[in-house]
């Protein structure tokens, strides 16, 4: 049962209890009365963190109508069983630990949260700590956009001092739902995020980087459309390296088999057994 709910279940009967004393003994049970209701209180202002704390303990699927979107991942279409419901649990608890902000959207709904949440799962699955806590705000544009860091109209930005990733949905929505036609933002993003965490892998990476030719071999993302599409110039190629690691698994390793032998090991170097 959830733990919120169950408490108020209890405090509720303690009150009932109390007053059912009350009213045949024609006592006033105040302890019976008053304790419920500071337990009820406290319950509610910190109902988020306990439902976290249960959450990491017991954390329930995905919605069944929500899970068919990471099919879309090619790292979650190779996991096995246990493998995919490794992956959904870490999907709902990034979701959950992540908030997503429109500029001029109402309402973002329930599968772009996924989609977001499922990009970092991919990027950190073969980690120990999946949350890039750090990167907890998810900012939508209805359009590209400028920003202090960049004047350039632009559609995917991550700003370290904020902690915020900024897309563009319509173009965010396109790069997940199509990842052979366009680089794909999430894992791009989240990708940068990672290297944020460890500053060594990006070195390490950017020792093994793709060229844009090498890019365009693989994807047949050409280096203008590319820099069309993010919109910023100077891309980054160890980010994009990672991305193609996962969107372009077979035609990395036909074109750059030395490379996409150290990206994988670079990517399993810290994997965590399930």
């Amino acid at each position: 049962m959830n733990p919120v709910k169950a408490i108020y279940l209890s405090c509720l009967c303690l009150l009932l209890l109390g007053l059912i004393l009350a009213w045949t003994n024609d006592t006033v049970y105040s302890l019976l009365l008053l304790l419920p209701a500071i337990i009820a209180a406290g319950t509610y202002t910190l109902s988020p963190q306990i439902m976290w704390w249960w959450w990491q303990r017991n954390p329930p699927d995905l919605p069944t109508e929500l899970a068919p979107l990471l099919q879309r991942f090619d790292l979650y279409r190779k996991l096995d069983l246990e493998g995919k419901r490794e992956f959904r649990r870490r999907t709902f608890l990034i979701k959950e630990a992540t908030h997503l902000h429109g500029q001029a959207i109402e309402d973002i709904p329930a599968d772009i949260h996924i989609m977001v949440a499922a990009s970092c799962a991919t990027v950190t699955f073969h980690r120990g700590e999946f949350l890039l806590e750090h990167f907890d705000t998810i900012v939508f544009y209805r359009h590209v956009f400028p920003s202090p860091s960049h004047g350039a109209l632009h559609s995917s930005e991550l700003h370290e001092p904020d902690g915020a990733i900024i897309w563009t949905l319509n173009i965010f929505l396109r790069s997940v739902i199509e990842p052979q036609k366009y680089l794909h933002l999430g894992l791009y993003e989240f990708t940068r995020a990672l290297f944020y965490y460890e500053p060594e892998l990006r070195t390490e990476m950017e020792a093994t980087a793709l060229t844009y030719a090498e890019i365009e071999r693989i994807s047949q993302f050409k280096e203008p459309a590319l820099k069309e599409f993010v919109g910023l110039d100077p891309l980054d190629l160890a980010a994009i390296t990672n991305t193609l690691y996962y969107t372009h698994t077979a035609a990395f390793a036909q074109v750059a088999p030395g490379k996409a032998k150290r990206v994988n090991d670079l990517v399993l170097r810290r994997v965590v057994p399930i």
